[in-house]
């Protein structure tokens, strides 16, 4: 009996999301290395590290959305607008003192725009892909009338500090050069902690999956709805605020456009992750093995000499697939059910 328990679990462990994300990581990364063993250099994994930190700060924001069953397309604006105010503020009062500063200056205007649309989404029920679609162009649209289009490369000295602190250096597959893994991945790994911890440990985290899994029962069962969404919204404009700091912080550079749509992308990682799109269920193992899978395919493809341009076709075909095995596979178990 034991030993068919175990089978049970296997198996089902085998066909979670996480486990099937894990091994196509894994089969991608050396079909890739067979082609161009440059791949594995510590050099490149590197580079894969820097492109995840920032797309995973943004993809735990979404996880939380998705979860609670809206859509946010209104991130990236919310992280571009909040760090170049914040920049521009510090570079008026000629500020050169710790990169930690800009954090603490920007996270207020994060937090401000994401309850916005919590305010619209709570107080008037409007969907919320139509309110962040709308506070997307009026963020982008303020900040580019307000401040022009024109980037502040001329970042507090603290700020650049932090561009060029390492946890290890090493050099280039190239030989020429070296390559060096940022601090900044610490920030991505503790904010998870963290919203792993939210969710599978208190209240709020569970409030949060009931309201994504059926609002009316949720509300039935005295969850407060408003309550929940303006913490969910607010804490993505928190999270987003971080990412663009930290994204202005290692490119040494505030772009009013900077992450300007990279939605797709994100939201693909969180959605091959596990988390389904119509609310009540997400992990954030399975989003940090979606943004890892995204990067490493968007890598792959120039080192395999594949126009950047086509980075958007394969993540639009790596997201429909993402989407549809596990559509597939409940429709069966439905199946299966009822014929039983």
């Amino acid at each position: 009996m034991t030993e068919s328990f175990q089978r049970v679990g296997l198996r089902r462990a085998m066909r979670s999301q996480e486990i099937i994300i894990a091994l196509v990581i894994v089969v991608l990364s050396a079909v890739i290395t067979a082609i161009n063993p440059a791949f594995l250099s510590l050099s490149n994994v590197f580079d894969i590290v820097r492109l995840a930190t920032v797309s995973g700060i943004l993809a735990l924001g979404v996880l939380l959305v998705l979860i609670s069953g809206g859509v946010d397309v209104s991130f990236p604006a919310i992280a571009d607008t909040a760090v170049f105010i914040g920049a521009t503020i510090l570079v008026a009062a000629h500020f050169n003192g710790s990169g930690i500063v800009l954090y603490l200056v920007a996270l207020p205007f994060g937090i401000f725009m994401g309850l916005i649309n919590g305010f619209f989404i709570s107080r008037f029920r409007v969907p919320t892909l139509i309110v962040t679609l709308g506070t997307s162009s009026l963020y982008y649209g303020a900040e580019l009338y307000f401040f022009g289009g024109v980037s502040i490369f001329k970042l507090p000295s603290g700020t650049v500090d932090l561009s060029n602190a390492s946890l290890l250096t090493v050099r280039t597959a190239s030989g020429v050069g070296t390559a060096s893994l940022n601090p900044s991945v610490l920030i991505l790994l503790a904010l998870a902690v963290v919203i792993s911890l939210v969710l599978n440990k208190t209240t709020l985290g569970r409030s949060i999956y009931a309201l994504g899994d059926n609002r009316a029962v949720a509300e039935r069962s005295g969850v407060r709805v408003a309550r929940v969404q303006y913490f969910v919204y607010g804490l993505v404009g928190a999270l987003a605020a971080v990412a663009g700091v930290t994204n202005a912080s290692l490119y040494r550079n505030a772009n009013p456009i900077s992450l300007q749509g990279t939605e797709l992308a994100v939201i693909a990682a969180v959605v091959l992750g596990g988390t389904l799109i119509t609310g009540g269920k997400g992990t954030v193992t399975g989003t940090l093995l979606g943004v890892l899978l995204i990067c490493i395919v968007e890598n792959s493809l120039v080192l395999v000499g594949v126009p950047t341009t086509w980075q958007n076709v394969a993540v639009g075909v790596v997201l429909l697939i993402g989407t549809t095995v596990p559509a597939i596979r409940a429709l069966r178990r439905r199946r299966l059910v009822g014929g039983v």
